[in-house]
């Protein structure tokens, strides 16, 4: 239910050309239904906006919203990444991941990129400090540089890649592969799509069908961990100037 698509482990990323960037940092919104083997949970909402006091960044935003039901054992969750495009990379500058009634699970990652320092903090008070190197994403950036090379890449092309992430736990090895997929239908409609998976961890599932003709926005998500497994759907998209 976490709002995070890829919130999970990272490996060296390729440098994505201008277009790709272009194309993974267009505003949007989507929202999504959330379910695990068909019991409705709640729903998701994402939004990438421009940072009006600077062209060059963004904020990325992901919140999840359980039902009546799943609010019994889960609260809100709202996460937030502000990035910056620097040489031509995707470099987090700060995120923050809430979560209602658990404080243990609500940090901030501050991105101190002159000292090569991720600072950490949570609201239980607790303060912890990570090397980090050029290429490091947090859980949400990750999702933007994943998006970028994905469309970097040829339509029909499979590959894999790793990717630097730095969560509440530190720096990991995060891989995924990329592979053409069939046409897929949610509630918000039918998208010719590229899928990409986790290859790292069989424990963790993670799948994604990234939309070719919206801007590799991911309009169906299968994650989940030792087979408890939840599928988000796209139930509506739309593009901000």
């Amino acid at each position: 239910m976490s709002a995070s698509l890829l919130a999970a482990p990272a490996a060296l990323s390729a440098t994505p050309d201008a277009k790709a960037l272009a194309t993974a940092t267009a505003p949007f919104t989507a929202r999504f239904n959330v379910d695990k083997a068909g019991l409705p949970l709640g729903d998701t909402r994402f939004t990438l906006a421009r940072d009006a006091s600077k062209p060059s960044c963004f904020v990325y935003r992901g919140q999840a919203h359980p039902n009546a039901l799943a609010g019994l054992f889960l609260g809100d969750i709202d996460e937030r990444s502000r990035f910056c495009i620097v040489d031509g990379e995707i470099r987090p500058m700060r995120f923050s991941h809430s979560e209602k009634g658990e404080a243990n699970k609500s940090y901030t990652l501050i991105f101190d990129w002159p000292a090569g320092k991720a600072r950490y903090t949570d609201k239980a008070g607790r303060h912890r400090t990570f090397d980090i190197t050029p290429g490091v994403q947090d859980p949400l950036s990750l999702q933007i540089a994943a998006r970028a090379w994905v469309a970097g890449a040829s339509d029909s092309a499979s590959g894999e890649q790793g990717f630097p992430l730095v969560d509440d736990d530190g720096v990991k090895t995060f891989k995924l592969t990329r592979a053409p997929a069939n046409a897929v239908k949610t509630p918000a409609g039918r998208y010719d799509v590229l899928k990409v998976a986790r290859a790292d961890s069989p424990d963790h599932t993670l799948e994604l069908w990234l939309a070719k003709g919206e801007h590799f926005i991911p309009v169906q998500v299968t994650t989940g961990k030792d087979g408890r497994v939840f599928t988000m759907k796209a139930t509506a998209l739309s593009f901000q100037d």
